[in-house]
């Protein structure tokens, strides 16, 4: 991997410094079926709706969620980008309103085994994303995957998606101490999905704040929540995001809440962010 980072620097250094960083987001949960693809997807819709360009990566390897959700199949993804097959702008697929969708594939894996000219390939290729949008948002797979946690680490932020089941929010909690043993500053924002009221979803934050700051001395911050909402099912059927068929639902308009609160934090950029090459750089460092 020192080879890896030499050209990580190299890049850097030959290119003008940008003005514009672009913020990566990535979005997880301890388990699978919390609704957390429909959540990202529509997440980005939303953001879209305030103006800021979005693109998705789908980071589920291999089961192409995000595809699903938006109902397309990609023609290309990842791979023929890591085999030097196909650019970036060639991969990069244009959803509803613009949004931007970024098949994984199972390429994101191979980065490790990349010689000297195939990665300098493919980070000249993704550092273009910089120019493309205001945000990445990574639909991570669920749990304590390899690929998962270093997906987190390297991020500005987490999005950490969860339910009242106590299953979820077990789940959740184990994600949450492994990722602190690698990183302390990360900033991790929690959305309760599928609640049936705000009682409830301030209440399941507090088991789960609790048990966060009893066991593992560290803070959450509560970014909203969802309502259980039959839409939501109606629309996975359809394979339309909510925010396309529904869109005066209860869940999207959660979600649309939620996405307000984010343009806002970030339009007021409150600290550093690494931007597209500080994400690589350290993700390369964990593959």
């Amino acid at each position: 991997m020192s080879d890896q980072a030499t050209v990580l620097r190299e890049l850097a250094s030959r290119q003008a410094p940008l003005k514009h960083k672009m913020r990566v987001i990535s979005v997880t949960s301890g388990k699978g079926g919390v609704g957390k693809t429909n959540f990202t997807v529509n997440l980005a819709l939303a953001l879209a709706d305030y103006g800021l360009r979005v693109i998705i990566m789908d980071g589920d390897l291999g089961l192409a969620n995000v595809d699903i959700a938006f109902g397309i199949t990609p023609r290309y993804t990842m791979e023929h980008l890591l085999a030097g097959e196909k650019s970036i702008e060639e991969i990069l697929m244009t959803g509803p309103k613009g949004v931007g969708i970024l098949p994984g594939g199972s390429g994101i894996q191979e980065l490790a085994n990349l010689d000297r000219t195939q990665l300098l390939h493919v980070l000249s290729n993704l550092g273009r994303l910089e120019k493309l949008a205001d945000i990445l948002i990574i639909d991570t797979g669920a749990g304590l995957g390899h690929i998962v946690l270093n997906f987190l680490r390297a991020s500005d932020d987490v999005i950490l998606v969860t339910t009242p089941e106590p299953t979820a929010l077990t789940d959740a909690y184990g994600l949450l101490k492994a990722l602190r043993l690698e990183r302390q500053d990360l900033q991790v924002n929690i959305v309760i999905n599928k609640v049936h009221s705000e009682g409830e979803a301030r209440a399941t934050y507090e088991r789960l704040e609790t048990a966060v700051q009893k066991f593992l001395k560290e803070s959450l911050n509560l970014l909203g929540w969802v309502y259980e909402d039959q839409s939501v099912v109606r629309a996975v059927m359809k394979q339309e995001p909510i925010g396309i068929s529904y869109p005066e639902s209860s869940a999207y308009r959660c979600i649309q809440w939620v996405a307000a609160s984010l343009s806002g934090l970030y339009l007021q950029a409150p600290r550093q962010v690494k931007g597209i090459r500080g994400f690589l750089s350290s993700l390369l460092k964990n593959l």
